[in-house]
């Protein structure tokens, strides 16, 4: 297949998806949103038991981080928590609404 084909089929395929999408209804848009927050959650417990498990209650109870590598994980954390905060807000919004 030459490049310029290849070209016309992604363009072809993102707008036969957009029209699908388009065409879902809301229930089924909300619960891949909810789906993706479980799977979001999901992600950040192993993140947090890792951290738990390598530098233990050093971090948790006394709130002690140290080095670079709790300092990253713990960032990670940090991010991830606030991307499920706005897309939980996101999805009670768009519950809210219907």
């Amino acid at each position: 297949m030459d490049k310029e084909k290849v070209i016309q089929y992604k363009e072809l395929f993102s707008k036969k998806f957009a029209t699908l999408w388009e065409e879902l209804g809301d229930d089924l848009k909300w619960a891949k949103d909810v789906t993706e927050l479980r799977v979001q959650m999901e992600y950040l417990e192993v993140k947090q038991d890792r951290l738990f498990k390598d530098y233990g209650k050093k971090v948790f109870i006394y709130g002690q981080a140290d080095g670079p590598q709790v300092i990253s994980l713990l960032r990670e954390i940090e991010l991830i928590e606030r991307e499920l905060q706005k897309k939980y807000l996101q999805i009670q919004k768009l519950k809210t609404e219907h």
